[in-house]
């Protein structure tokens, strides 16, 4: 079951970031105006607030399962970062600060580095500290 909570949550972060990404695509890419293009990426703008809340409930499930506890783990790493992402961008939606959005983006990226560290060498910080 957390195998399966775990790709879950991959997919998440996956529609998470696509409106960031698609936009930066277009920027530097593309340069499209279409109408389907704007409306997909509205949408997913929409998703990207609840979806955040449901990550952070399910990579904690997620977490429990695999590991029976709280214990260091590059999994531990990547649910602090997607967890102060997330409070980043509830605090730069509440008080519309843009520095608050700023460093939202910026653990967002450090959350994706983390999520890859997380997939293809999830035990590096036993090897780290040990």
């Amino acid at each position: 079951m957390y195998s399966v909570l775990g790709w879950l949550n991959v997919v998440i972060l996956g529609v998470i970031l696509s409106p960031y990404i698609l936009n930066f695509l277009n920027r530097k890419f593309f340069k499209t105006q279409n109408k389907a293009f704007r409306d997909t990426v509205k949408i997913l703008r929409r998703l990207h607030k609840p979806l955040g809340v449901a990550i952070a409930v399910f990579a904690l499930v997620h977490g429990y399962l695999a590991l029976g506890g709280f214990r260091l783990h590059t999994g531990s790493l990547l649910y602090l970062s997607i967890f102060l992402t997330a409070l980043l961008g509830g605090s730069f939606y509440k008080l519309k600060k843009k520095t608050l959005f700023v460093w939202h983006k910026r653990m967002a990226l450090l959350s994706f580095l983390l999520l890859i560290l997380h997939l293809f060498y999830p035990s590096a910080l036993y090897y780290l500290l040990n």
